[in-house]
């Protein structure tokens, strides 16, 4: 699924479906947030409204601006696009069983 940023209200409803029982999601009218909790591998990613982010993975940290959001099928994988911008963030395999536990 792909959103633009004036789509906000879509892109918070599928960024918290996304991140549901994998760990902290804070959701406001401004700013989505979601944020790994430990034992798990440590790991969170923020959109704002404005089009700026900011992601970090084991090994990397990111911030920069987009202006689409496109949502994986599985809502395991979000990618942002920006102008000469391009980053997808995958949710970890670690946490991704939480969710299996969820469901079932």
């Amino acid at each position: 699924m792909n959103l633009r940023i004036e789509q906000w209200d879509e892109i918070k409803i599928h960024f918290d479906k996304m991140f549901h029982g994998l760990g902290k999601v804070e959701t406001s009218e401004e700013l989505v947030k979601f944020s790994s909790i430990e034992p798990y591998v440590c790991t969170g990613i923020s959109l704002s409204k404005n089009g700026t982010m900011a992601a970090s993975m084991p090994l990397h940290n990111l911030d920069s601006t987009f202006n689409a959001v496109e949502f994986n099928q599985s809502l395991e994988v979000l990618t942002l696009v920006g102008n000469g911008f391009c980053y997808t963030y995958r949710i970890p395999d670690e946490l991704l069983v939480l969710r299996e536990a969820v469901n079932q």
